[in-house]
């Protein structure tokens, strides 16, 4: 999918530097005997997935380890690295092609939460990428954990990367130091569903963040689990930085309005991207029975600073935010734009070449509608419509 003028698609893949140096980093931790320098031996197998299924269920299901000292065992540390830190970089690198503006050369990077370093290095990679290696960028990782950012210094190789001890939503006194400067993109992955907080404190921890720290025509990205409480909890945290303290929301939302997927209870909005997973992550999906290494889901909220001039869109353009299964002669999806949260559906026997790409949207694409009519079931994707995937 080609995004708002930035290159690549999907979520693409984990760069096999960082796949090696993250196998031989968990194996470190892990104490695993060694294999191939890419993936996992026979021998380790069992092992590595014991300790990865742990840290799965204590992220996923009652999230007891969803917090800070987590990273401080040996175990989960190197869990994570074989497990979560692919997935992490790829989602991040997703996100960060879903903005509607490219950072600008020269970006600096704020990772508040980074952990190890996933996001911090996904980002300096989309930077490397859009602008060359040759311009230099700054990203300054921060975390609670010193035993992660250890790990992110390993990962980063020295180099453009920093780290800083710093807990977001904590009192001054209990961190390390303030953070200096202004950054072009400020970004937090996984880190509010984490804080003991409500969502007015959630919100007002991370409207301070960019009060402080964000530059003129920057960004923030806040990405959270594709779970329902998590995603609910990211688009309450968005309504409150747009309606309380004057963010504009940028991606994935059209729209300045109350997040529409808040009016129904089981409604929630995330993007959804095939990857190429690392050999060491099949290996590991296959063993724990789990899809991780098929496609990543992720929940995603994008704002700019108050008084950021906003980019013109027309009306006619919405953003996928839900695809039904598939029903019997008709493929119907859900969109959103300021016209609300709605149903749009095409019949096969409708299907032209100027509306053929309506088959394969996917959650998180931007499309181009024209020429749709209403009906009792909401928008109608009819012979004469067009759809232009953006």
């Amino acid at each position: 999918m080609e995004s708002d003028g930035q290159p690549g698609s999907g979520a693409g893949s984990v760069p096999r530097r960082h796949a090696v140096a993250l196998l031989s980093r968990a194996r470190a931790l892990l104490g695993l005997a060694g294999g191939p320098p890419d993936r996992l031996a026979p021998g380790e197998l069992k092992a590595a997935a014991k300790v990865v299924s742990a840290l799965h269920e204590g992220l996923i299901g009652e999230r007891t380890l969803s917090n800070a000292a987590t990273y401080g065992v040996r175990e989960h540390l190197g869990a994570y690295l074989l497990w979560w830190w692919p997935q992490s970089y790829a989602k991040v690198r997703a996100a960060l092609r879903l903005l509607p503006e490219a950072p600008p050369a020269g970006a600096r990077v704020l990772d508040l939460g980074a952990g190890p370093g996933p996001g911090a290095l996904a980002a300096l990679d989309h930077l490397r990428e859009l602008h060359g290696e040759g311009v230099p960028s700054e990203v300054l990782a921060t975390d609670a954990s010193e035993p992660a950012l250890a790990e992110a210094r390993a990962l980063a190789g020295g180099g453009a990367l920093r780290t800083q001890r710093f807990l977001l939503g904590a009192p001054q006194a209990s961190a390390d130091a303030a953070i200096a400067g202004r950054f072009e993109l400020l970004l937090a992955s996984n880190v509010l569903s984490e804080l003991p907080l409500t969502t007015a404190q959630r919100a007002r921890a991370a409207a301070d963040l960019a009060e402080r720290n964000l530059a003129s025509g920057g960004v923030l990205l806040l990405l959270e689990p594709a779970l329902r409480e998590t995603g609910r909890a990211l688009l309450e945290v968005r309504d409150a930085l747009v309606a309380t303290h004057g963010l504009r929301a940028v991606a994935p939302c059209l729209t300045q309005r109350p997040c529409p997927a808040l009016a129904a209870p089981r409604d929630w909005c995330t993007a959804a991207r095939p990857w190429q997973a690392p050999p060491h992550l099949v290996q590991l999906a296959r063993e724990l029975g789990l899809r991780a290494d098929e496609e990543l889901s992720f929940a995603f909220v994008a704002l700019s600073a108050p008084g950021t001039p906003m980019r013109e869109r027309p009306a006619d353009l919405f953003r996928v935010v839900g695809l039904p299964p598939r029903e019997k002669g008709k493929k119907r999806i859900f969109v959103c734009n300021d016209l609300g949260r709605l149903p749009a559906s095409r019949l096969d026997r409708e299907e032209t070449p100027a509306n053929a790409s309506f088959a394969i949207l996917e959650r998180g694409d931007l499309v181009q509608l024209r020429g749709l009519s209403s009906r009792g079931d909401g928008l109608r994707v009819g012979a004469a419509s067009t759809v232009e995937r953006k």
